[in-house]
């Protein structure tokens, strides 16, 4: 697969659309990214005052698709390779309930706290707010993803035998972004379940 140029990252952090403190910018100008995120880049430069000014690929935040910057010592800029993950549907295949994606999680968590997982994408898709085809949605209703995209997902606790489920419509996982909004929105997001898979991060 050819190498794809991607912003990760490091630590909770914001994108923003000029290149200072986040606290200076009002929140249609700033956008949270939590720690693990991986987003496509068109393009990227060194902006003075430690910060890197970046094009996103077919994303856009805040209705913005312009030049945003990152603080550089909370990112790390890759150009490599996409490492595919086994979908949701291949996942769903084997299990005899199709109507959800079952993941087992390893790791203690705390009690009451959200689980986090990451959301990848093989292949260029679209999420939307309903498990249809996307051109039966409106432009506010859906927003293109590139392959190589990896968004960090929460989720309820697992349940007694430490599984997490997540519901499968119409071919279609059901998740939650963590702090990312698309279109104003963070819940309740479909994705083709051949298109993405979902495991544990780190």
């Amino acid at each position: 697969m050819a190498n794809v140029l991607r912003i990760l990252f490091k630590q909770d952090s914001y994108l923003k659309q000029e290149p200072i403190q986040s606290s200076q910018l009002p929140d249609n100008k700033r956008q949270m990214v939590p720690a693990g995120t991986l987003l496509v880049l068109r393009y990227y430069g060194q902006e003075s005052g430690n910060h890197i000014k970046l094009g996103l690929k077919d994303i856009a935040f805040k209705g913005f698709s312009g030049d945003w910057y990152a603080f550089e010592d909370h990112v790390a800029i890759m150009m490599d390779s996409i490492q595919p993950v086994e979908t949701v549907s291949n996942v769903v295949s084997k299990q005899e309930d199709k109507t959800a994606f079952n993941i087992p999680i390893y790791q203690n968590t705390l009690v009451n706290q959200p689980v986090l997982l990451n959301l990848f994408f093989n292949q260029d898709t679209v999420i939307k707010r309903a498990p249809i085809q996307s051109n039966m949605l409106n432009e506010a209703s859906k927003q293109e993803i590139p392959a190589g995209t990896e968004l960090v997902i929460v989720t309820d606790q697992p349940n007694a035998d430490n599984t997490i489920k997540f519901t499968v419509e119409e071919n279609h996982v059901k998740f939650s972004l963590k702090d990312l909004e698309f279109k104003g929105f963070s819940e309740d997001w479909y994705a083709f379940a051949g298109h993405v898979g979902i495991q544990g991060m780190g």
